[in-house]
């Protein structure tokens, strides 16, 4: 039987320490990219959950409270129980989306001679909803690599009736 040699048990920590890093960082990174896959996804839903308001209730106060009980009807146009930036806003509430960062805009259908403005509305036009917000990377690494970034969603569908 062989005896085992001084030097293996300070080899073994030695090849650790060179692979700890390594490991540390890919660690590191699949939790960045799944944060980034989290923030998409959440912006995605947050700007279609808005449309899909926006497609049914116009209504936008020029400031809060911005509600989305969408199982409540709209008693008081001057106070809303759900507004498009509200359900906006509530669906990114985990990524601290402000109020800012939502924006709405109407256009008419390609081919189409309606009116979309947002004082002169009719069914069929196209609402358009964006969600913006703000991704940072945790790990330094790729922090400092790809910076903070911007990720934008939109989405768009016909108005089916006008309200109010």
């Amino acid at each position: 039987m062989r005896r085992r040699d001084d030097g293996a048990a300070g080899q073994s920590l030695v090849e650790f320490a060179f692979i700890f890093p390594i490991i540390t960082l890919l660690a590191f990174g699949f939790i960045d990219i799944g944060r980034a896959v989290f923030t998409f996804n959440t912006v995605t839903s947050a700007a279609r959950d808005a449309a899909r308001v926006a497609a049914v209730n116009q209504i936008d106060p020029a400031s809060g409270p911005w509600l989305c009980l969408e199982n409540r009807p709209v008693e008081n146009v001057n106070s809303p129980q759900w507004t498009f930036r509200g359900c906006a806003l509530t669906a990114s509430k985990a990524l601290g989306v402000a109020s800012s960062d939502v924006t709405v805009s109407y256009a008419a259908p390609p081919g189409t001679t309606l009116t979309c403005s947002s004082g002169a509305l009719t069914v069929g036009c196209i609402v358009s909803v964006t969600v913006v917000a703000h991704y940072t990377a945790i790990t330094p690494v790729a922090g400092r690599l790809i910076g903070p970034m911007t990720m934008t969603s939109t989405s768009s569908m016909p108005i089916e009736r006008l309200f109010p």
